[in-house]
């Protein structure tokens, strides 16, 4: 399913441990967006990003890849984390 999500470039996030799939470390995380997948499985969205720092430090084009809840990302862009 197609979820609406508009989620600009550097975008900051805070992801909680239990929001993002896999999550081999089990921690929470700061990562800056680089791209966000639309389409939702089980309310999870793929997310590329930085976890290095806003300007991208590691020179790649992003550092993480992972399952993120759609409702962590909508909670960022609301301004609630």
């Amino acid at each position: 399913m197609m979820v609406e999500l508009d989620v600009p470039r550097g975008t900051r996030l805070l992801l909680r441990a239990r929001e993002i799939r896999p999550n081999p470390t089990k921690r929470d995380e700061i990562v800056w967006s680089v791209a966000v997948y639309r389409n939702a499985i089980a309310g999870m969205v793929i997310l590329q990003g930085h976890v290095c720092g806003a300007a991208g430090e590691c020179a790649q084009g992003w550092c993480f890849e992972a399952q993120v809840s759609v409702d962590a990302i909508r909670a960022n862009l609301a301004g609630i984390r």
